[in-house]
């Protein structure tokens, strides 16, 4: 029997309109990602998450069992608008922190929290969150062992996840190109694998350090 902590994996996935080019490509991969986590032993959880300007939090999958999941429709992933990025973040970690009350009140196992923020951009439509907001909310979990990553395809990526309060060895810069979105999304699959497989000292080390073997 499988005793280990159950892992919650949140993605915030941009869909402002310079993603167009990639849209199949975004949605091919992601849906890799979750055959792959399918196979896993240990049970979990997803949550998909999509923002743009018209809709700064829209969720596509709230908090789905791993093994039952369904792919995700290319109709529901339709880049347009600009990129309120600070407001998706924002809205990620409260939904996450209301739903750990909710489970401990109801008696349900604690779970391991993987944060993925997905984009080819960079902030510029907030109107709730700043990002000095954003990088106190992300500091406070990542001392209670929130893994963060952050995927960008710009070329300050480094700049914008440090300013966020992401780690250095939990940023990644990809290619907004259909290989790069493909690589991307490999590379999260393979380190959220081994993730899912550690024990909970390893895992509290690698939720800062969760791309470390990707980036060397």
């Amino acid at each position: 029997m499988n005793n280990q902590t159950p892992v919650h994996i949140s993605i915030v996935l941009d869909r402002s309109g310079s993603m167009a080019s990639i849209a199949d490509d975004v949605v091919g991969g992601f849906n890799t990602f979750l055959g792959e986590q399918r196979k896993q032993d240990g049970g979990g959880r997803v949550t998909l998450v999509q923002f743009d300007g018209q809709d700064p939090f829209e969720v596509l999958i709230n908090g789905e069992s791993l093994d039952e999941v369904r792919d995700l429709d290319p109709a529901r992933y339709i880049p347009r608008d600009n990129t309120p990025l600070y407001d998706a973040v924002g809205q990620m970690i409260t939904k996450i922190d209301a739903e750990i009350l909710e489970r401990a009140d109801a008696g349900k196992p604690i779970e391991d929290q993987v944060v993925v923020i997905v984009t080819d951009g960079f902030e510029n439509a907030s109107r709730e969150f700043t990002g000095k907001a954003i990088s106190d909310l992300i500091e406070t979990r990542r001392s209670r062992a929130w893994a963060f990553v952050f995927l960008g395809a710009d070329e300050s990526t480094f700049e914008e996840g440090a300013a966020l309060g992401v780690s250095k060895a939990n940023t990644a810069q990809w290619a907004a190109t259909g290989e790069g979105t493909a690589a991307m999304f490999a590379s999260v699959s393979k380190e959220t694998t081994t993730y899912r497989s550690m024990g909970p000292a390893e895992r509290t080390r690698k939720s800062d350090r969760f791309l470390e073997d990707e980036n060397e």
